[in-house]
């Protein structure tokens, strides 16, 4: 979202500070901290007047409404899901473990991997998800990412040559579906075979606003080369 609006300046915590509500991300405006990103969104909007839902009318507004439902209360349960089954991939090159060193790499590895995958399982139970087997959460996913390869088509964007919040939240969690590892390989061979809309759609989302992608995966820090020349041009 902030990427989509064009100014940020974002300040890597290494996942050190969360939000008074214990999240992250959040965002600190003119002294006052703002938890969860659907408050950050809908601050941000009010107090720099930036709308980029201005151009939908009211059923396009009530489409993008439900299909944010389904992308944050049933596609990212889905992810939180196959986080709570295997998130071993956290401890590797390809997850968090190059954040730190010495006896906190060693923590993190071998005590801190288990304790959040339990927690997170422990949510999902609670939620009603985790009493699924894969099988069936993942016929469930099939059903979502065919709602949203349906809706999407051939546009560019869910409403059409230009993006919304939408698409921000579209990109953030199918980017986790295709892009990090699953507890199996079922959905991202699902959307290869029967949604590859949307695998364009987040790779064209990648290559317009995400310039700094490899970098930022190289280096596990959201303070790119990409982000410092945005907030340049701003101030200019």
């Amino acid at each position: 979202y902030f990427y989509l609006i064009a100014f940020l300046q974002n300040i890597n915590n290494e996942f050190i500070k969360f939000s008074s509500k214990k999240q992250i991300p959040f965002i600190e405006l003119n002294g006052r901290q703002i938890p969860d990103s659907n408050y950050c969104i809908e601050h941000l909007s009010r107090v720099f007047k930036i709308d980029l839902e201005e151009q939908l009318n009211p059923m396009e507004k009530a489409q993008a409404r439900a299909f944010t439902y389904l992308l944050e209360e049933s596609i990212r349960w889905i992810i939180l899901y196959n986080r709570g089954k295997n998130n071993k991939f956290m401890a590797t090159e390809k997850g968090f473990i190059n954040h730190y060193r010495g006896a906190k790499r060693t923590l993190f590895q071998y005590v801190f991997v288990e304790q959040f995958r339990k927690k997170i399982w422990k949510l999902c139970y609670y939620q009603g998800i985790g009493r699924h087997t894969i099988d069936e959460v993942e016929n469930i996913a099939k059903k979502d990412l065919t709602a949203l390869s349906i809706f999407l088509g051939d546009k560019q964007y869910f409403f059409g040559s230009s993006p919304t919040t939408l698409d921000a939240i579209a990109f953030g969690n199918l980017t986790q579906l295709f892009y990090t590892p699953m507890d199996s390989d079922v959905l991202r061979k699902y959307m290869e075979e029967r949604t590859p809309n949307l695998i364009n759609f987040i790779e064209k989302m990648r290559e317009i606003y995400w310039k700094d992608w490899d970098e930022a995966c190289q280096t596990l820090s959201l303070n790119t080369q990409n982000v410092t020349i945005i907030c340049s041009n701003i101030n200019k």
